[in-house]
């Protein structure tokens, strides 16, 4: 009987994370399915501002979000169902908040594609929580229909918007960052008005407990920030640097071909997300050794070189064709992203080990050196020329594999430590 029971349970958990891993995957593969169009339609110049803009959208939401989605998840496992709504309206007035000095930055610099940038971080906080209480609650369909309703929504409003509504280049950035507002701004309330009749969440307003929620976000978010502005760094701050340093027509043919590139993680993570419990399993009944993992990463180490082959040997009127002809250049940049972003099978490998034994505090100092070796070479790369910009990822890449492969090792001397 005890054991029917662990393998229905063991079902339903493989059957959730795979609605999970869906969910993910659709809400970032829409970018992608989007971009021959919006390259088409914005040209190199349109598409490098709007780049520029969605990667300043990514640093608002460090700020604004705040970690919310992981507060509220270890309020509901800590405290349980009771005050969680009041931990919600906290965090909901924190990012009104961010949301009211985002809008006097952006009126002082008479910046209006500024202030839609925080209101789509303000609107992407929003949904992230929503996220968080259905699967804190193991609502998986929930959640995918919220990420469904998102992607289609943000699809579905960019077409429309722009075959509605005429203009230049700077109209057409600004009518992207419009469409992705409503599609954010509709699946919110309809999420919000659905979590009341699911949950019977209840909002009780008191200063003192206001005051209680915000602390309680604020105490668990404020030391997350450094681990929030690593990660974004790395993955965003080049268009940023870019913006400043080249015109906007190169960073749009830099940015396509990071987006082509990029395809290649959803795969990644993907596959990440559905072998992890199986490491973690064997790893448990110890079936897995350093040695064995060891082996694995070198053998790992192989597939970037192959997917990089692979790339490079793609004609780059495949570009041409996939985005247009202004694009063709973007080749180039498809190829060294792919050697970068491939990089991170060898690294998941090791950390997912690290991540077992709880070794996270070793996991942030290799992401803290990794960061600042980022950030030095894209410094000086950036005032060489466009083309070397990309080694600065594909540099803090390989620089943190040795780190994270030293800490598997003093993981095994502990165990064998008498």
């Amino acid at each position: 009987m005890l054991n029917k029971i662990k393998r229905l349970t063991q079902s339903a958990l493989l059957k959730d994370s795979l609605i999970y891993v869906v969910g993910e995957m659709t809400a970032k593969a829409v970018p992608f399915l989007l971009l021959p169009y919006l390259t088409r339609v914005l040209g190199t110049t349109g598409f490098g501002d709007l780049s520029y803009y969605l990667s300043l959208t990514a640093f608002i939401v460090i700020a604004m979000s705040l970690s919310q989605n992981g507060a509220l998840t270890r309020y509901f496992y800590v405290y349980g169902r009771h005050g969680l709504g009041n931990i919600l309206l906290a965090g909901g007035l924190y990012s009104v908040g961010v949301l009211l000095i985002g809008t006097a930055i952006s009126w002082l610099l008479h910046s209006e594609l500024l202030f839609y940038c925080f209101f789509t971080a303000f609107l992407q906080t929003l949904i992230q929580n929503q996220l968080a209480l259905r699967q804190c609650q193991k609502r998986p369909f929930s959640y995918l229909a919220i990420q469904l309703g998102l992607a289609l929504g943000n699809l579905l409003w960019t077409v429309l918007i722009f075959q509605f509504f005429a203009g230049d280049t700077t109209d057409k950035v600004a009518q992207r960052l419009i469409a992705i507002i409503l599609a954010h701004g509709f699946t919110f309330v309809a999420a919000l008005a659905w979590a009341k009749y699911q949950f019977a969440i209840k909002f009780r307003f008191t200063p003192k407990r206001l005051k209680l929620g915000l602390g309680y976000i604020l105490t668990l978010g404020l030391p997350l920030l450094l681990h929030g502005l690593s990660y974004t760094i790395k993955g965003q701050l080049d268009r940023v640097l870019i913006h400043e340093r080249f015109s906007s027509h190169e960073l749009g043919v830099y940015s396509a071909g990071v987006q082509v590139a990029s395809s290649l993680t959803i795969v990644i993570m993907a596959v990440n997300s559905a072998l992890v419990p199986h490491l973690y399993e064997r790893l448990k009944s110890q079936r897995m050794t350093v040695m064995q993992l060891h082996r694995l990463f070198w053998l790992s180490l192989m597939v970037p070189f192959l997917l990089t082959a692979m790339a490079w040997a793609m004609p780059s009127s495949l570009m041409a064709w996939l985005l247009g002809a202004d694009f063709a250049q973007s080749q180039y940049y498809v190829v060294m992203f792919v050697l970068a972003f491939s990089l991170i099978i060898p690294y998941l490998l090791l950390v997912n080990f690290l991540f077992y034994h709880a070794k996270n505090a070793q996991i942030s100092l290799c992401s803290v050196i990794s960061t600042l070796v980022y950030l030095l070479a894209l410094w000086l790369l950036s005032g060489v020329s466009l083309a070397v910009v990309p080694y600065a990822t594909i540099i803090s890449g390989v620089v943190i594999l040795p780190l994270l492969y030293y800490y598997t090792l003093q993981v095994e001397k502990v165990k064998k430590t008498p």
